[in-house]
């Protein structure tokens, strides 16, 4: 599935190149960790996102791949990877989207997860590059199989709160997201996610960031991890 979704960006890319030559592409990645060692025990967190966008007049199409990891002693605690696929419409001041992503989660005990889905999201607030506040919901499918063998799928919410900016006179970034994802029919069986950042850049390319997630999720089998948080220091490199 993976193979699928890939194939299907670089066909979308492909196929828009040949109509226009005013396509516009970015990559970023960012790969941030802490290695600690207290009394003989070693913990390493690592996380590793990547970002491959296409833009083409208001049609912008995004692939990406997360993975984190954390690690105690060799054994690992969190070994998670997700890839996902987005296409949307951008206007001034709203977007429609469509998303799919599948993903492997040690940390939940899941073997494969799909989650598919269809949203929309607004501007609320904008002033300049130093803050923008953006809305967004969106109604998903999921279909979670577990390492026990048992199945669960149905319907989410999925409303996000998004805000971030840059001061180019400190060359400071900074972003803060959450995601809250409810099923449709019980709001006590829920995801939570949040995701923050703060980069202070080098040059053009490259910046130092410090990156915060944390990550529940209300139903959980035996031996699951159902709560991480984590914060991490490293680079981001982007190419425009």
């Amino acid at each position: 599935m993976k193979n699928i979704l890939s194939s299907l960006f670089l066909i979308l890319t492909y196929s828009l190149s040949a109509q226009n030559d005013t396509i516009r592409t970015s990559y970023k990645v960012d790969l941030t960790g802490v290695l600690n060692q207290v009394n003989g025990s070693t913990r390493t967190t690592l996380n590793f996102n990547a970002l491959n966008t296409v833009k083409w007049k208001k049609f912008e199409s995004s692939v990406s791949t997360d993975y984190q990891l954390v690690s105690n002693d060799g054994t690992n605690a969190v070994n998670d990877f997700t890839v996902k696929l987005q296409p949307k419409i951008v206007d001034e001041k709203y977007s429609v989207f469509s998303f799919g992503q599948l993903s492997s989660l040690e940390s939940k005990r899941i073997t494969q997860r799909f989650e598919g889905g269809l949203g929309g999201g607004i501007i609320a607030y904008k002033k300049d590059e130093l803050l923008q506040f953006n809305l967004s919901y969106a109604t998903l499918y999921y279909n979670n199989n577990f390492q026990d063998l048992t199945n669960r799928n149905g319907f989410r919410h999925s409303p996000r709160i998004q805000i971030y900016g840059k001061n180019e006179k400190s060359k400071l970034s900074y972003s803060t997201e959450m995601f809250y994802q409810p099923t449709f029919s019980n709001l006590n069986d829920y995801i939570l996610r949040t995701k923050s950042s703060v980069g202070f850049d080098l040059n053009k390319k490259f910046t130092i960031t410090l990156l915060y997630n944390t990550w529940f999720e209300s139903y959980f089998i035996q031996d699951a991890i159902n709560d991480v948080k984590t914060f991490t220091v490293g680079t981001t490199f982007k190419i425009d």
